[in-house]
């Protein structure tokens, strides 16, 4: 017997939702989540659910990104990053989310799948820490 996977079920949800719209698309959300429901996977929905959102992302070349700063940035400022952020992935579309932490004392942390990049003042602060202790 065949073991049902979170990967297994979002792959299946894709491929049964693609391209469908209204009443089509919403008989094909209630078939799926009657599939957990019977195969008792309601409590791996959230991995279904980021599993398919990976599916979906890569579809439409969509990333996402975190970004934290110590500062608020504005609007213009948030596009800018945004339209970097895009050029550098080779992405269609950003998906940013913006937090404040006033800890860093400066710089960003960027965080994109698996990759991070961090500049901020508190993380080259660590850094220099490390090097300097080395060198007693």
């Amino acid at each position: 017997m065949t073991k049902i996977s979170p990967k297994n079920i979002a792959e299946a949800v894709y491929e049964a939702t693609e391209g469908k719209s209204g009443e089509e698309l919403e008989l094909a959300i209630k078939r799926s989540a009657q599939i957990l429901k019977d195969k008792r996977m309601l409590g791996k929905s959230d991995e279904v659910l980021n599993v398919l959102s990976n599916i979906i992302d890569k579809k439409t070349g969509t990333i996402r990104a975190k970004i934290t700063t110590a500062k608020n940035i504005k609007g213009e400022e948030k596009s800018k990053l945004e339209n970097e952020i895009k050029e550098r992935y080779k992405a269609q579309n950003v998906i940013s989310e913006f937090f404040e932490k006033e800890e860093l004392l400066g710089g960003m942390r960027v965080e994109v799948g698996d990759e991070v990049l961090d500049s901020t003042y508190s993380h080259k602060l660590h850094e220099l820490e490390k090097f300097l202790m080395q060198r007693k």
